[in-house]
């Protein structure tokens, strides 16, 4: 479907819901449809293992005060919740590592709230597993748009722009399910505009964890009310008070415009996955870290150099002294300094390496004492997501690698065995491994089920948790 085919002056909203209610799995390319299973396998993997931490446990908890339901269900325990509830659970879960995949362009983590909404809608709804992987599409594909169309300047206005648009494509992924028209899910998108709103002030806290499971959420809550008649405002995001004018102060146009060849070009294949658990800008600087790893000895270094766009010090580099001495695990795995040393001096960058082991080894912050962020005048962000790193050492030798894209993104996407070994070393954390290795297969035979119900039942915690 193109941009041709919506009728004369379409809104915005008018084209997304067109474009989402009228997908069809023939017409998905299969590029697109490939893209799609491994990062739906991938967010699952990362929902299960975030099951077993304590704020897996919180918003659960918090969740079972909205109301008991068996429509639904929560990834790792099973609690059966109303769907909004269970979407605000497995959205929080899957981002909750820092794990998950994100739009480089968009600086979107596309799969969270997709995931989130099309499996809690999918479960009410009865759907099958092909039914789900189409609207988990097309919510990808809203969301990374929405977000694409204002290419880092929600981070510039210290907004989260997944738990901004995430909201959206969580709308648009319930109605598919849910059976909604036209008029609702359009009415939907502009209740789900007064729903979007995500600050990055994070301190000490969990907030960004809660950032998609809020999105898919209020999404979710957004569909059902334009699907009961509840009417909504068609002009969302063009509006002089709209979504892009009171976020960011200026109205997408042309070839920016969210619905700009949709259908004809795919947002979807800019999405890339994480192969470390840490902030997406500081990839790079881990590949190239480790690619220098077996040259460099690590009692020589006097200092080490990380050019790094200027748009990013202050989220990932400064202030200086926090970043090489962190206390937190927020605090490590947004700093270049220290993610850094960690994979110069330990040689691998991992779930443990940020939640079980202490922040405090001498080695590890030795070397990050030694590291500094610099400016990069070539950087190409939000572009790309470059990562370079310049070693000294004591005799005067430079050696530096620089990384123009990290592991993980389309130029260097991760093979089908690496999604299933990430998802198998994640969900084995809730299922055990022979749990995760049946959840894996099913999930990967997610076209062919004849009901979602299925795979979410295979979702439960190993130590029987399951109401």
């Amino acid at each position: 479907m193109t941009i041709s085919q919506l009728g004369a002056g379409p809104t915005q909203s008018q084209a997304l819901a067109r474009f989402a209610l009228g997908l069809r799995y023939e017409d998905i390319p299969d590029e697109v449809l490939n893209i799609a299973r491994g990062h739906f396998v991938d967010a699952l993997g990362i929902a299960l293992a975030s099951s077993t931490f304590d704020f897996g446990d919180s918003v659960l908890c918090a969740a079972r005060e909205f109301g008991k339901g068996g429509e639904a269900r929560a990834i790792g325990s099973l609690a059966p919740l109303p769907p909004a509830s269970a979407a605000l659970v497995n959205g929080t879960l899957a981002h909750g590592l820092d794990f998950d995949d994100t739009h480089i362009g968009a600086i979107y983590h596309a799969s969270a709230p997709a995931l989130a909404s099309a499996l809690a809608a999918g479960e009410a709804a009865g759907a099958s597993g092909r039914e789900v992987l189409v609207a988990f599409v097309a919510a990808l594909e809203i969301g990374c748009r929405l977000a694409g169309a204002a290419p880092g300047a929600f981070h510039a206005k210290g907004l989260h722009p997944t738990a901004i648009c995430g909201v959206f494509a969580a709308a648009a992924a319930s109605a598919r399910l849910r059976g909604a028209d036209e008029k609702a899910l359009v009415a939907a998108l502009g209740l789900a505009g007064s729903q979007a709103g995500g600050i990055l002030e994070i301190g000490e806290s969990w907030l960004k964890r809660f950032h998609p499971g809020w999105a898919a959420h209020a999404g979710l809550v957004a569909e059902a009310l334009g699907r009961s008649g509840f009417k909504g405002p068609q002009s969302v995001f063009e509006g002089k008070h709209g979504l892009y004018a009171s976020h960011i102060g200026d109205i997408p146009k042309g070839e920016l415009a969210p619905s700009y060849q949709l259908g004809v070009e795919w947002r979807i294949p800019g999405i890339a996955l994480k192969p470390y658990p840490c902030c997406h800008f500081i990839h790079g600087f881990v590949d190239a870290a480790l690619a220098l790893r077996d040259q460099v000895p690590l009692d020589q270094i006097e200092r080490i150099d990380c050019p790094l766009s200027p748009a990013l010090h202050h989220m990932v580099a400064e202030p200086h002294e926090q970043k090489i001495r962190p206390t937190t695990t927020y605090e490590a795995l947004f700093s270049v300094q220290y993610v850094v040393a960690l994979a110069l001096v330990k040689g691998r960058v991992d779930l443990a390496a940020f939640y079980f082991e202490p922040f405090d080894d001498p080695k590890v912050l030795e070397i990050a004492a030694r590291t500094f962020c610099i400016e990069d005048p070539v950087s190409d962000f939000p572009k790309h997501f470059p990562g370079e790193v310049r070693v000294r050492l004591k005799d005067g030798r430079v050696i530096q690698r620089r990384e123009h894209t990290s592991l993980g993104t389309p130029e260097r996407r991760l093979s089908k065995e690496a999604i299933d070994q990430k998802f198998l070393a994640n969900a084995s954390r809730a299922v055990g491994l022979a749990g995760a290795e049946r959840v894996l297969a099913t999930a990967r035979r997610l076209d062919e089920l004849v009901d979602v119900r299925d795979l979410v039942s295979l979702c439960g915690s190993k130590e029987g948790k399951a109401a």
